[in-house]
């Protein structure tokens, strides 16, 4: 992470921000949290923190999605980064998922989104079986975020043979359950793992973060 440019962006500093991003413990948290930070979300981790985690996402998605009228559902789409990284492949139908209002309307002026959706990934979505031919995430499955009790809700709104792509962070791997997660989706034949990619969240870190590809049964 770089030092020089964070101090001179508008705001609270964006590493006292990401602190809180993985600090929260409860939705009202996240809702407090997104509602400070939606502004300058974007400056910070690009300009700031120099997120290539959306951009990287949206590049192996695009290996396994050939189809690019696929209707795709970002999870947990923030102000939409991982969207726009999304959309520069040349997908055309995207739908956003976030708790944060403040967040998805950010998202919103971004005019990529066929619909956003305020809703919480730790509940049940209203969203009907089968929706979606494809869906990719960045960032959402990290600290004090989205365990991996949010995956039967993602499995269950995605299409027969759909694809997820998405990055999970390896630092809450075993206390978020992702791993048992994982093998009791794959051994009841929900789903499974095409891929497992290490690679850099932020420039200038070690490849230590997880890019992570299902397919849907």
């Amino acid at each position: 992470m770089t030092q020089d440019g964070e101090k001179k962006l508008a705001g609270a500093d964006p590493d006292e921000l990401l602190a809180r991003a993985y600090a929260v413990e409860t939705p009202d948290d996240s809702l407090a949290l997104y509602k400070d930070w939606a502004d300058t979300y974007d400056q910070h981790l690009e300009q700031g923190l120099q997120y290539l985690s959306p951009t990287a996402v949206a590049a192996i998605f695009a290996e396994y999605v050939p189809n690019k009228s696929a209707i795709t559902v970002d999870i947990g789409c923030g102000t939409g980064l991982t969207g726009l990284a999304t959309t520069s492949h040349g997908y055309q139908t995207l739908d956003g998922i976030d708790i944060s209002p403040d967040m998805l309307r950010e998202a919103g002026k971004k005019g990529l989104y066929r619909e956003l959706i305020q809703a919480d990934l730790t509940g049940r979505l209203e969203i009907a079986d089968e929706t979606y031919d494809a869906a990719i995430s960045s960032g959402t499955f990290t600290h004090a975020h989205v365990g991996a009790g949010a995956f039967d809700e993602i499995f269950r709104i995605l299409k027969p043979g759909a694809i997820f792509a998405c990055t999970i962070n390896a630092d809450v791997w075993v206390e978020n359950g992702f791993g048992p997660k994982i093998r009791a989706l794959t051994r009841g034949g929900v789903m499974h793992v095409r891929e497992i990619r290490p690679g850099a969240y932020f420039k200038g870190d070690d490849a230590v973060g997880r890019f992570l590809v299902f397919q849907k049964c």
